[in-house]
């Protein structure tokens, strides 16, 4: 019985020591720009996932909603509702409060083919630790530290651009973070977040626990050969 006890320990700090679970980052708050994009194409400033195609940093794409709270994992997949609002319950998360009246954007057109209309979303997170995000997208993403856009460093560079399916990802401090997405050219609209936070360091004492369990392994396994 103290030898499954020992054993359990051990396991179980062993566990604490290395693990990191897995999970999409929650938002703070969202903010959205959209409007329709006749003419346009793949490179067009308005289908990009960055914050210089919204009217902020004099981009075309118009306000539709200014900065409501909104907490809910940033994890959407919209194969075929293409309004906003749809995009937001896709994975059973409620429409942002701004959102509400069918007029301001729970039924405003997401896209359209051939890149006659865009939506752009500014999403805010915060991680209490350092990790990385990796982002499963369909269009166009790119992400800042919180308030730095537009000059600020771009942590995913180079997946701004309309695409079928993407996989980006950055390793992050503890901090605030502003992730924008583009949806453009029609469904399916796709954006999920998956955050590992780093390993967990052990402190001193559990190191103490772990070690004494490891030792009393030993002395029970010395004890067990010699009464063999």
């Amino acid at each position: 019985m103290k030898y499954l006890l020992l054993a359990s320990a051990v396991l179980g700090l062993a566990g604490a020591v290395g693990t990191a679970n897995a999970a999409p980052v929650t938002s703070n708050s969202v903010e959205i720009w959209g409007a329709a994009t006749p003419g346009a194409n793949a490179g067009s400033l308005s289908q990009q996932g960055l914050p210089t195609a919204s009217v902020l940093f004099g981009g075309p794409l118009a306000l539709i909603t200014n900065n409501p709270i909104y907490s809910a994992p940033i994890n959407y997949n919209d194969p075929a509702s293409n309004t906003i609002g749809g995009f937001f319950t896709s994975a059973g998360n409620p429409i942002p409060p701004n959102c509400q009246p069918a007029g301001q954007c729970q039924g405003v057109t997401l896209s359209l083919g051939n890149f006659g209309n865009a939506t752009l979303f500014e999403f805010t997170f915060t991680v209490a630790t350092g990790g990385t995000l990796t982002v499963t997208h369909d269009d166009g993403i790119s992400l800042f530290a919180a308030n730095t856009e537009p000059g600020g460093t771009n942590l995913i560079p180079g997946q701004s651009a309309p695409t079928n399916s993407e996989v980006g990802s950055a390793v992050l401090m503890a901090g605030t973070y502003d992730l924008w997405y583009t949806e453009v050219n029609g469904l399916p609209a796709l954006l999920q977040t998956d955050f590992v936070p780093n390993a967990v360091v052990p402190e001193p004492a559990s190191l103490t626990l772990l070690g004494s369990a490891l030792l009393g392994l030993g002395w029970l396994g010395q004890r067990r050969r010699k009464s063999a």
